[in-house]
């Protein structure tokens, strides 16, 4: 995240013009990557364009479209947050991956921290998603937000319906690995970056960020509790000068989210991650205290940068 300004172009002097190609740069790689993804999937269709064409249309009409499914969505991923970052980074700032790979020191408590800080952090989290979950939206704009939430809803139910381990292994590569990777890269790695460049301010790049990747998800009735989650992701990676912490969390948050729900659909566990128990109060306010302490000695313990941008 540090540039000297010889190295910085004009495009990069512009963190809002960087932030549009960045964007622009993402949807240009869902197209391809739907194209791609397209033809990935014609085998299952016996090579046939119209077939595959008609499976899209109605791709939850049949268990069976579960793989083509995710791989559609696992080969758009790819396209859209890694390739299409790696091919802003070469063509308009001229540098690879290396900058986000740094190794936090000391790794090991690097590692348990993050751990610690995430996991607390699922409970203090759970209040705030079961409010934003029963918020009451503006007439106009209920219908359109509830809509959107039930059919993602239901596209989500079809692809985590997981029938063996091959396919769970399968969603967690294309729901957990690339999301992870490539979302940090995009959001945290870049985007965050870009904000810091505009506002000269730690805290409001991460914020703006986090509040950009509640609303890009599209689902309002996730929103703040996603926005949060970003907040945390962008701590992370600020403090520690590592994406892969962030990366690491992401994961966790996408993966275990997947595992809980394949446990309970095999009856080996009885307790839906996916339900609306209440979390008691009093397991909120220890989650908070814990999230708290973890949190201070991530600060303290992980080394952080001292100069950003």
């Amino acid at each position: 995240m540090e540039n000297t300004h010889s190295e910085v172009s004009s495009h990069q002097r512009n963190p809002f013009l960087a932030i549009v190609f960045i964007i622009l740069f993402a949807i240009a790689g869902m197209f391809v990557g739907n194209f791609v993804g397209l033809i990935v999937i014609l085998p299952f269709f016996d090579f046939s364009i119209a077939q595959t064409m008609a499976f899209l249309a109605d791709p939850m009409s049949d268990a069976s479209g579960r793989v083509p499914l995710l791989l559609v969505q696992g080969v758009s991923g790819l396209f859209t947050f890694i390739i299409a970052p790696i091919l802003y980074l070469r063509i308009f700032e001229k540098k690879g991956l290396g900058q986000f790979a740094t190794i936090p020191e000391p790794l090991g408590i690097a590692l348990l921290l993050t751990v610690a800080v995430w996991f607390s952090f699922m409970f203090l989290n759970t209040p705030i998603i079961e409010w934003n979950m029963n918020i009451d939206f503006p007439d106009f704009f209920e219908a359109f937000a509830r809509g959107l939430e039930d059919e993602l809803k239901d596209i989500t139910e079809f692809l985590t319906s997981f029938e063996n381990i091959g396919q769970l292994l399968l969603g967690l590569i294309i729901i957990a690995i690339i999301p992870g990777i490539g979302e940090e890269l995009i959001f945290r790695g870049l985007i965050q970056q870009k904000f810091y460049g505009v506002t000269k301010n730690a805290h409001a790049a991460i914020w703006l960020t986090g509040l950009l990747f509640g609303v890009i998800h599209f689902q309002f009735y996730g929103m703040i509790p996603r926005m949060f989650l970003g907040v945390l992701f962008g701590y992370l990676y600020w403090w520690s000068g590592s994406l892969l912490l962030a990366i690491l969390a992401h994961f966790l948050t996408n993966g275990f989210t997947l595992i809980m729900v394949y446990l309970y659909q095999q009856d080996i566990i009885k307790f839906n991650i996916d339900g609306t128990s209440e979390i008691p109060l009093s397991t909120v306010l220890m989650s908070g205290v814990l999230f708290g302490l973890m949190f201070y000695y991530f600060f303290k313990l992980v080394k952080h940068r001292e100069t950003h941008g």
